[in-house]
């Protein structure tokens, strides 16, 4: 049951490696849990280089989608109370 789990990179299917672990203490309302954060990069740098790239990209579209969707609901609730006065 020691099975490692395979991560393949998503741009050239080798598998990921480990570049970094840490651990982050959380309080809850019933104690205290604890959460091991793991970092895996391709083995490939210039893979990895173009993935890092593709994220940033994909993060920064989503970031303008984001900040579109709420100029347009500020938008529209100026609106409504336009219409009812």
């Amino acid at each position: 049951m020691d099975k490692k789990l395979s991560n393949p990179c998503t741009r050239c299917g080798k598998a990921r490696i480990e570049s970094r672990s840490w651990t982050e203490k959380i309080e809850e309302y019933f104690g205290e849990s604890t959460i091991i954060h793991t970092e895996t990069v391709c083995p490939d740098a210039d893979c990895q280089k173009i993935v890092e790239e593709k994220l940033a990209a994909q993060k920064q579209k989503t970031m303008e989608m984001q900040a579109a969707r709420e100029e347009r609901m500020r938008e529209s609730q100026r609106n409504r109370k336009k219409k009812q006065n």
